[in-house]
């Protein structure tokens, strides 16, 4: 068996503002996990009950990335589309990038699938395949605070389909790039295609 991890999408130091449920206190402390505010809303149907928002700290960047534990995430799809925040009026609110992860290049043996929302200037296409050479790849960035009621303040908002959540991932937990927000376990391929031909 192995696993697959998605982390924390930004570079610097951010911190859990929602689990399921918001946290009262943002990113302040003392709420206990999952959050004692109102339930969180869901962008991607199935993924109900995982969702995961990461917030920015004062001075951090914005800059949303995938992160994985590469080289057991190998390539990845992405899907851009808007179906978070519908009733916005401005894009880079309601738009969800969805990342299907592989085991193998160019999308052979998937893994599992993770959720953006809010995603300004995306940097991939899509319905596009992209083999990754390192454990980063950039998504966009987190729109700037303000300007739609179901938007607070720079986060990243995540969901996951199959995989799990660990635990630990609490509200107002201050997390970095390293931690890990969602998991796969999975029955690696014996060996991976090398070329398309040997498909």
């Amino acid at each position: 068996m192995a696993t697959a991890y998605v982390r924390s999408p930004f570079s610097t130091e951010s911190c859990i503002s929602a689990k399921v449920k918001y946290c009262n206190n943002g990113c302040q402390g003392g709420d206990p996990c999952p959050g004692n505010g109102n339930n969180h809303g869901v962008c991607a149907g199935g993924a109900t009950g995982s969702a995961v928002d990461v917030a920015i700290i004062a001075g951090g960047s914005y800059a949303v990335s995938l992160r994985v534990n590469y080289p057991t995430v190998k390539s990845i799809k992405t899907f851009v589309s808007l179906q978070c925040c519908t009733t916005c009026t401005d894009n880079k609110f309601k738009r969800r990038i969805k990342v299907e992860l592989y085991q193998c290049p160019d999308a052979v043996g998937l893994i599992g699938t993770v959720f953006y929302a809010h995603i300004e200037s995306p940097s991939v296409d899509d319905n596009m395949v992209y083999n990754l050479s390192s454990s980063t790849k950039p998504l966009g960035t987190a729109p700037a605070p303000g300007g739609c009621g179901c938007y607070g303040g720079p986060h990243s908002h995540m969901e996951r389909l199959g995989g799990s959540t660990p635990a630990t991932i609490c509200c107002a937990l201050h997390v970095f790039s390293s931690t890990n927000i969602y998991s796969w376990t999975f029955t690696p391929l014996q060996n991976c295609p090398t070329s398309p031909s040997d498909r």
